[in-house]
């Protein structure tokens, strides 16, 4: 059937600036995704209940997470008319490398549930669509390992330790694969209370119901890669276990590592520790912005950590315009949280924030269709960015500004 006059068929071709898929990966459904809806849906399927709860879930009421989705939509964009919009770009430059577009795959922890090898599958998908992958602290395989899957597109997240040598030997080991940045993570010192995984007895060792075990062998496909793989084990940290520990040890291991002391002062050692591009990820007040910026961070993420930290948190995106403010003329200002349209990354640049990091929204494609459904992911957001910058009048991504924004339940008078 033929477009209706005016439209596109996405996924027909790909936009301008936009990943033509080709890469060679296994594809199955998830290829007629056309929004990230459409593949969080698809997860949500072929997951566990219990496992999609870990894909899905946040801490307490789950506030915090609710409020980055709701404030997101609240903010409006302006289009600007009749400028040339024939040529757009969203390709976007951080830390002297140039990227395919303006946003990079999150560092996500503790999802190695969600599908067997998915760091390798993120991380493939990151390569082919030439964006960066942030690799969690907490990640199921290696940093080396991943990396190995996209050489020089890694980003590699880091949870200090409360024993500095362990905090060492993870920078030291990021320098030696050569991570592409360094993302110090500050605002989850605590273990976060997550209701939701408690009430399902999902934890270190689980201890599931046997309505979740039972509903789980609904799921043949997720099962039988189960089976075949068992329990991720955070392979970052088993070289800090004991000699043969399961991945039971492995885990509490990590948790017990967990540094609720961490001060500016670790700031100041790890700018002595790491030559490269340093980032401070989990900034939401102003002042904390500044005085990463003067202890040498090269960026700040303003992010309420999906969610999965304080649950009465703000909502990210309405810190966002303060920590631009006070200290986007000091360091480079980045955002993270409750992305799932390409707009909602387009409305974070218009609002300062120079480079956006996605979440939850390549974990679906993953979960769903590993490298494949992960790539789809990152080819929507590309398709949609696409089509906004165009609707507003913006070819170039870099260009947007507040002048494309209208604040919520603030209306502007006539020539403001």
């Amino acid at each position: 059937m033929a477009a209706a006059p005016g439209t596109e068929v996405l996924g027909a071709a790909p936009a301008q600036g936009v990943h033509a898929d080709g890469e060679g990966f296994p594809s199955g459904p998830e290829r007629r995704a056309v929004s990230i809806a459409d593949l969080r849906e698809m997860a949500r399927r072929r997951l566990p209940r219990v496992i999609y709860g870990v894909l899905e879930g946040a801490s307490e009421d789950e506030r915090a997470l609710a409020l980055n989705y709701e404030r997101l939509r609240a903010w409006s964009l302006v289009p600007r008319r009749l400028r040339d919009v024939s040529t757009r770009s969203q390709a976007t430059t951080v830390f002297g490398r140039r990227w395919a577009s303006c946003f990079g795959i999150a560092p996500t922890g503790t999802i190695g549930p969600l599908r067997r090898d998915i760091e390798f599958h993120l991380a493939r998908a990151a390569r082919a669509g030439g964006i960066p992958l942030g690799v969690s602290g907490a990640s199921a395989h290696t940093h080396e390992a991943i990396a190995a899957h996209a050489p020089g597109q890694v980003w590699s997240q880091l949870y200090a330790a409360r024993d500095p040598a362990l905090t060492r030997d993870l920078v030291a080991r990021a320098a030696a694969f050569g991570a592409a940045a360094l993302v110090w993570t500050v605002d989850l010192g605590i273990a976060a209370k997550n209701d939701r995984l408690a009430r399902s007895g999902f934890g270190v060792p689980p201890k599931l119901r046997w309505a979740d075990k039972l509903e789980a062998l609904t799921h043949p496909a997720w099962m039988l890669e189960y089976l075949r793989g068992g329990m991720a084990r955070l392979d970052h940290w088993a070289r800090y276990a004991e000699p043969g520990a399961d991945p039971y040890a492995v885990h509490r291991l990590y948790l017990a590592q967990r540094n609720a002391a961490q001060t500016w002062r670790e700031l100041e050692t790890l700018r002595g520790l790491w030559a490269g591009p340093l980032v401070v990820k989990g900034v939401l007040h102003h002042e904390d912005a500044v005085r990463a910026a003067e202890l040498g961070a090269d960026a700040v993420v303003v992010s309420n950590h999906g969610g999965y930290g304080l649950d009465r948190a703000p909502a990210a995106i309405d810190m966002l315009p303060g920590v631009v403010a006070a200290a986007g003329h000091k360091t480079v200002v980045m955002y993270e949280g409750g992305i799932l349209r390409g707009s909602d990354i387009v409305l974070a640049r218009c609002l300062g924030a120079k480079f956006c990091f996605v979440g939850r929204a390549t974990l679906y494609g993953a979960a769903a269709g590993g490298a494949a459904g992960a790539l789809r992911a990152i080819d929507i957001l590309k398709d949609e960015i696409d089509r906004t910058i165009g609707h507003l009048g913006c070819p170039d991504a870099n260009d947007l500004d507040a002048q494309y924004v209208r604040a919520p339940d603030i209306p502007r008078p006539p020539g403001d």
